[in-house]
């Protein structure tokens, strides 16, 4: 398969994605002498369609990016924004409404995709395979992203112009894992960090499965990608620094999206590290001072220097090629969307093994972050619940998912700017959702 961000292959995803939009359904219906039935496409077109549906998913992959971090107080506002309330949400919010939308816009591709799959006659291609694999994955990450933050939504697993109730959460959560356990049957081994892996869906099993509490599993596919020789721990600033610019090569990355667009272009350091004088956030007082202090336990961590520079104003996690950063970045209008990386799964396998069983596998991550590590030899749980939170803080800072770390964890008392508005941890369902759909087929979420 070739590279999906290849000019050629790019204007071809564009014309996947028109085929494959709202506007298509109705030109189809127009002119349905002009469809290509599903079981009839070719190897070379279930390519194309999946170049699209990466394209489509790399838009809705950024769009939430840094969304936890918002709502998770690492940032306060930039040079060229404003922010007085970093969690407030409405169902008249315009960004929670695009967020809403971009989801079920996306799905809607990923879903001609499934259907494509499940429609073939020749599923024991590799091809096909990958194509269905590809797709459930998707599937299952778009819901995730769905039921992190709305908790109950509508579970569509066709496409379709009829209105769909909003399901429980439990449903949604489990329809993620229907899809998941669909992936991992097709899916091949990793090959290459931009396209989706058995690897990435066990990357994403784990998650799911810490966020259930279903904690023996989530230890256990955790284990698998450690385990893949394919991935590794960087140990230096500079290997550390390296997942986040163009063309990585980094044994850190189980999977990312390859932002390789000539147009449209997704800027990372328009948010946070701009060439220009504005950007949208800056490191909050409190991360900036305190997230990489050395402290008794542990010393002179690799990640410091690639995340906050000397400017105070400026997060360089994600350099934007000029001068000042810590690492060159080649092409920084083609910084990866990174999904998943190997840290991430040592952590959730540390804290799925708990204070007794995970503190080996706690230790083995941090010493290749740090300089000196001087863990005790036993923790309490609270202990070792705040080491792992700690942990997950400087790991993933500016990667979105600081909100949902102490949503998940409970631990809402870290929160400053919450002042008892509990219902904050989950979002509103948008007003003119609820109006286009009848408000007893969209109920909203509570407090709003």
């Amino acid at each position: 398969m070739k590279r999906y961000y290849t000019i050629i292959n790019y204007l071809l995803c564009s014309i996947c994605l028109l085929w494959m939009t709202g506007c298509s359904g109705i030109l189809d219906d127009m002119r349905p002498k002009d469809q290509i039935p599903q079981d009839m496409l070719s190897e070379s077109d279930l390519e194309k369609l999946l170049n699209g549906v990466y394209a489509e998913m790399e838009e809705l992959v950024f769009k939430f990016y840094m969304d936890g971090d918002v709502k998770g107080e690492n940032f306060k506002a930039g040079p060229g924004f404003s922010m007085n309330d970093p969690m407030l949400m409405a169902p008249s919010s315009k960004e929670v409404l695009s967020q809403w939308q971009k989801c079920f816009t996306a799905l809607k591709q990923v879903n001609f995709l499934v259907e494509t799959y499940e429609a073939s006659s020749n599923k024991e291609s590799q091809v096909v395979k990958q194509t269905g694999g590809t797709g459930y994955y998707f599937r299952a990450l778009i819901y995730y992203h769905l039921v992190t933050r709305w908790g109950g939504v509508p579970i569509l697993r066709k496409r379709t112009y009829d209105v769909v109730p909003i399901s429980p959460e439990t449903e949604v959560w489990s329809f993620i894992k229907e899809d998941l356990a669909k992936a991992e049957g097709l899916l091949s081994d990793f090959t290459d960090r931009f396209y989706v892996s058995l690897s990435a869906c066990d990357a994403l099993q784990a998650k799911v499965c810490l966020s259930l509490k279903d904690y023996t599993n989530a230890a256990a596919y955790a284990d698998k990608v450690i385990t893949k020789s394919n991935f590794a721990l960087s140990t230096t600033s500079v290997e550390y620094a390296q997942a986040f610019v163009s063309n990585s090569s980094s044994k850190e990355l189980v999977f990312a999206l390859a932002n390789k667009r000539s147009t449209s272009l997704l800027l990372f350091y328009q948010t946070v590290n701009d060439i220009d004088p504005t950007w949208d956030y800056s490191p909050s007082t409190e991360c900036y001072s305190h997230l990489y202090d050395d402290t008794a336990v542990k010393s002179k961590d690799i990640r410091a220097k690639a995340v906050f520079g000397a400017d105070n104003s400026r997060i360089i996690k994600f350099p934007n090629g000029s001068t000042g950063q810590f690492v060159t970045n080649e092409q920084p209008s083609q910084t990866p969307i990174v999904v998943t990386r190997v840290a991430e799964m040592y952590l959730i396998k540390a804290e799925a093994l708990g204070a007794v069983n995970g503190l080996a596998t706690l230790k083995e991550f941090m010493n290749k972050r740090y300089a000196t590590v001087l863990l005790p030899s036993n923790m309490t749980d609270a202990e070792f619940q705040n080491q792992i939170l700690d942990e997950r803080h400087r790991e993933l800072y500016a990667e979105g998912q600081r909100w949902y770390d102490l949503k998940r964890t409970n631990r809402l008392d870290l929160f400053s700017s919450l002042n008892g508005r509990n219902y904050l941890m989950y979002y509103p369902v948008p007003q003119s959702e609820r109006d286009l759909a009848g408000e007893e087929n969209y109920p909203q979420n509570e407090g709003y």
